[in-house]
């Protein structure tokens, strides 16, 4: 009888991961939210300055939250990698970093509906301006959060 692998969240989600894995992925958001420039980024700055006004660690909370979706979202590329002996040995960061548009549309899939979902006006007003380059983002964002992931998967 075949083994099942644990999940994705199984493996991340420990008591003493979630946290620095959630404040990992806020840092990362902010550090790529400083980095636009022009009008879009100041308006995403002041608009993320005003979400952290009314609540300092609303990226940390926000991602904590996100998570275990967003970890199932990803579950099919774990699987695939698990079951890869060739892409284990380059590591899950190199996996989704290559298959990085699956992972992105996986990953917005799962911002998309919580923003829908979110009462906070601003923070649905904040998606909604960054939502247009958001893909993009992501995608170039992915080589990053890859290599935050694979520090909690391997």
């Amino acid at each position: 009888m075949k083994r099942e692998s644990p999940t994705l969240a199984a493996i991340v989600l420990t008591a003493g991961s979630r946290d620095r894995l959630a404040a990992d992925c806020a840092r990362l958001a902010e550090s790529r939210m400083a980095r636009r420039g022009g009008l879009s980024g100041m308006a995403v700055k002041a608009g993320l300055a005003l979400l952290k006004k009314a609540r300092p660690d609303i990226l940390e909370r926000a991602t904590a939250r996100m998570l275990p979706d967003m970890l199932a979202a990803l579950e099919p590329l774990h699987v695939e990698y698990a079951a890869d002996r060739t892409a284990r040995r380059g590591g899950f960061d190199a996996y989704l970093t290559a298959r990085g548009a699956d992972a992105t549309a996986a990953l917005l899939k799962v911002s998309d509906a919580r923003a829908a979902a979110s009462v906070n006006i601003t923070a649905r007003s904040l998606y909604a301006r960054l939502r247009g380059s958001a893909e993009q983002e992501v995608r170039d964002a992915m080589p990053e959060l890859a290599a935050i992931l694979a520090r909690y998967v391997e």
